[in-house]
């Protein structure tokens, strides 16, 4: 008899609350298959993020995700890639260390959030500065609008959480959307018409790049006014309308 690879050489040794067999070697469990050794090693190894791999190699975050860590990462398919506006990603490639790798390390939270810690409403704060939103209902889990469709992916130096959408950075002003208004067409090409109840004093607009930062910026005293935004590169933007010191904010995609 065999227990394993040791063989039972006394058998039935009993006692009031069981029993013992004496075998001639000890039992070692075979343990599962080592955790990948960092968060970049998971990103490398899966397939279906081939672009994030590309991306963190351009962006120069390589060393940076494989150090001790521990990080948690929110990582976006290449299929919420391939839903940014075309030509955006080669843009963004063009100056990897820059916005890129803001974007990026958007993605990246420092400490081991896994997915039994997420709390609804819970902001975290991100490497790059900014927060991001954990939002948990009926329809799963949310980072910001991302889904989280694939959770708690171990490595040695942390964690990592697939997502089916690109986090895009907001403006880093407070923002409080309590004017009435609407801004389309979305995505826009050449016009962005903003139409607001009244703007018999005059109102003005920000618009902001996915870093954060102000690009653009002016006045207007129409109800309805044309935002000329043929000269922008194609990408996701945030417009900020202010009116009698009440503020809207939308995001936007140029095409």
């Amino acid at each position: 008899v065999f227990i394993n690879n040791a063989q039972v050489i006394v058998a039935d040794l009993l006692a009031e609350n069981g029993v013992v067999h004496v075998i001639d070697a000890v039992l070692v469990p075979e343990l599962g298959e080592p955790l990948p050794a960092t968060v970049v090693d998971i990103i490398v190894g899966s397939a279906i993020h081939i672009t994030l791999e590309t991306a963190v190699i351009a962006a120069g975050l390589v060393d940076d995700l494989s150090g001790t860590g521990p990080f948690t990462v929110f990582a976006p398919t290449d299929a919420a890639f391939a839903a940014l506006p075309s030509g955006l990603l080669d843009e963004l490639l063009a100056d990897p260390q820059g916005t890129l790798a803001q974007i990026l390390l958007y993605h990246v939270v420092s400490g081991a959030a896994l997915s039994t810690s997420l709390s609804d409403g819970q902001v975290i704060a991100t490497l790059q500065g900014e927060d991001v939103l954990v939002t948990i209902n009926m329809d799963g889990v949310f980072i910001n609008d991302a889904q989280v469709i694939v959770a708690d992916i171990l490595a040695e130096n942390g964690v990592v959480h697939v997502i089916d959408a690109v986090l895009t950075i907001p403006t880093s002003v407070i923002e409080q959307n309590s004017l009435i208004g609407s801004v389309y067409p979305n995505p826009a090409n050449e016009v962005l018409n903003i139409v607001i109840p009244s703007a018999h004093n005059q109102a003005s607009y920000q618009v902001f790049d996915v870093t954060g930062s102000m690009i653009l910026q002016g006045t207007f005293n129409q109800t309805n006014f044309e935002l000329n935004v043929s000269d922008l590169p194609s990408g996701i933007y945030s417009i900020r309308l202010m009116n009698d010191r009440k503020i809207l904010v939308q995001n936007f995609i140029k095409s």
